[in-house]
């Protein structure tokens, strides 16, 4: 009768925890949902804006340009396929004149495109709203939801401003009804998904989570809790005490006396923490030679330094051997992360070679600056020893359809000749101040690369590199003494989060009179970037590589890249697709007019360039 009062129980408890997760997924499913209509409107602004915004109105300055007519019918079919590819309900273009809004541009509903009819440009805008004059004074996007206006429509207005300061609106809409629909079907999905699951989860903990109750929360060679138990208990103490135990050197009894020995002395060692320990503290077993001791208050709690006392002079005996035990151990109190902060005290008297350490908020710096010393170490040591090497992957010309140029990267050897990556140690040398050293190095192999093979090569900047007034002019003077810099390309790094354009502009006009190309890395990770980079005069931008990697699956990414193109060629840049891995990615890109591609297609990293390298 009690197991059946339990089991009820249960099945209430697993009822309400199934409702609490049904709401839960439709809360996220619904955030969600708005969050994609949000980033689908962002998207058709700004690919309105660098589409035909800037040229549409710059035209507009000359009135009597007999080409206005026939440039507002164009604009009106572009961004009427870019509406329907970016399945928005329409994309327009707004500008104000003696205090009266004028439609400009705009996409055109069914009925336009059929009749070929239309004329909509240049007219009073009859939805006028607080947000769209907002828009106008303050500069600012604004959001206008389905109840404000007199369509069921969510629109951005996003305001704009061309090269000739003329100043209009970028207007993106998609239809409440396609929203309204999907929250629908969201709500029906998290409904669903309780009944059924909770028609499977009844049947499924009268026959197995019963029986296995007990099994789950237990470490089967022991007998004592798990780490699971552990976390569970943790949860219900106020204010615990938490001691992790470590059996020093166990790795080394159980490769000599094989694993039923340490299987059995980790049984004696559990049997003998119980009988050290008051009746209030908890022991569990976490991990292989490792244990753990929980009460819910210090005062009941076993001293970490008796513990240590009476397992050193405890002898164990099992079969014909002896074993003589030490332990390390870590030890943390409160009620948050505790698990963590022990395991962090086990780890630092790990590194320092004391038998106990409490927790303490020094602990994490004390973690980090270690790592940074054993980089910084390192880092000093390769120097020394010449531990630093360059390797090349191969930038595929897909007009010319052959290798056209090689960007050099960093490596460092370790004494094992373990090849590590500059983002184990990029951190530690900038910090260090070495990373000025290394950049030198990279522009010397460079050369040389070029000088040996006659190939076109970059070496990366960071952004430090560039703004340090000292870090600037040694790199200067380094390639003014060169005659194979012409070959060479810096490719500039981390352009997010770019302040001072003038000092990377200067820098790069400077480099360009030694015949030095400048490329930009990662493009089209943020919007942002559009308004970034016309204010710099680059020769190359190489689109980041999760934008392309997304070509084959999302409209979204193939939109973007569409605008990049499009906006870098206007410019007269050149373009780069980073991470190009398959054959059937190089189609894409080369279909939407991408001029260079790199990625494991054309080749991976390697220490020599293989100029004769056979094509996919």
């Amino acid at each position: 009768m009690i197991k059946l009062k339990i089991f009820g129980m249960g099945v209430v408890v697993l009822s309400l925890a199934l409702m609490v997760l049904s709401y839960y997924h439709y809360t996220e499913n619904t955030r969600w949902i708005l969050d994609q209509v949000d980033l689908r409107l962002l998207d058709g602004a700004t690919a309105l804006r660098y589409s035909v915004g800037d040229a549409l109105h710059d035209q507009q300055l000359r009135a009597n340009d007999p080409r206005l007519a026939e440039l507002s019918v164009r604009c009106s079919h572009l961004l009427t396929h870019l509406s329907r590819d970016l399945h928005l309900r329409s994309l327009a273009t707004l500008i104000r004149r003696d205090d009266t809004v004028y439609l400009t541009s705009s996409s055109l509903t069914d009925q336009e495109v059929a009749s070929g009819e239309f004329s909509n440009y240049f007219k009073p805008y009859p939805q006028l709203s607080k947000p769209i004059l907002a828009a106008f004074e303050d500069g600012q996007p604004h959001y206008i939801a389905a109840d404000q206006v007199s369509s069921h429509s969510r629109t951005l207005v996003l305001p704009c401003q061309t090269p000739q300061r003329v100043t209009y609106l970028a207007v993106a809409s998609v239809d409440a009804f396609v929203v309204d629909r999907a929250l629908a079907e969201s709500l029906n999905r998290a409904l669903i998904e309780g009944v059924v699951l909770l028609l499977v989860c009844v049947p499924v903990a009268l026959v197995f989570v019963w029986p296995l109750s007990r099994q789950l929360f237990s470490d089967e060679l022991t007998g004592l809790g798990n780490r699971l138990c552990l976390k569970r208990d943790l949860l219900r103490c106020r204010f615990p005490q938490l001691t992790l135990v470590n059996i020093d050197g166990f790795k080394d009894i159980n490769n000599f006396y094989g694993g039923h020995i340490g299987d059995k002395l980790l049984v004696r060692v559990g049997d003998y923490l119980r009988k050290l320990v008051p009746s209030q503290t908890r022991i569990y077993r976490i991990s292989g030679d490792e244990y753990a001791l929980m009460c819910d208050t210090s005062p009941r709690c076993v001293s970490v330094e008796y513990l240590m006392e009476r397992i050193n002079e405890q002898r164990f005996v099992i079969g014909d051997s002896e074993f003589r035990l030490s332990l390390t151990a870590g030890v943390a109190q409160g009620p948050h992360k505790l698990l963590e902060r022990a395991d962090l005290a086990l780890k630092e008297a790990k590194r320092i070679f004391r038998p106990y350490v409490h927790y303490s908020p020094d602990l994490h710096s004390s973690q980090s600056s270690h790592a940074n010393l054993l980089w910084t170490s390192k880092i000093k040591e390769g120097v020394e020893n010449n531990r630093f090497c360059a390797y090349f992957q191969p930038i595929y010309d897909n007009n010319s359809q052959k290798i056209s140029h090689y960007e050099s990267l960093i490596r460092l050897v370790e004494r094992d000749g373990t090849i590590v990556g500059p983002d184990f140690f990029m951190e530690a040398a900038r910090k260090s101040r070495v990373s000025s050293y290394l950049t030198t190095f990279m522009i010397d192999q460079a050369l040389n690369c070029i000088e040996k093979h006659g190939v076109g090569c970059t070496v990366n900047l960071s952004i430090d590199d560039i703004v340090d007034h000292e870090s600037r002019q040694t790199i200067i003077e380094h390639i003014r003494k060169k005659t194979a810099r012409e070959r060479l390309i810096f490719e500039i790094i981390e352009s997010q989060g770019v302040e001072n354009y003038q000092v990377i502009k200067s820098f790069i006009d400077q480099v360009h009179i030694y015949g030095i190309k400048v490329a930009v890395d990662d493009f089209g990770t943020g919007y942002s970037n559009f308004d970034h980079i016309s204010q710099l005069d680059v020769d190359f931008l190489k689109i980041d590589g999760g934008l392309i990697g997304q070509l084959n699956d999302s409209d979204r990414a193939r939109t973007i890249i569409e605008a990049i193109v499009h906006f870098a060629r206007e410019l007269g840049i050149s373009t780069i697709a980073e991470y190009v891995s398959s054959e059937e990615l190089q189609q894409q890109v080369v279909a939407l007019g991408i001029d260079y591609s790199q990625g494991y297609l054309w080749g991976r990293p390697q220490a020599q360039v293989q100029v004769k390298q056979p094509l996919p």
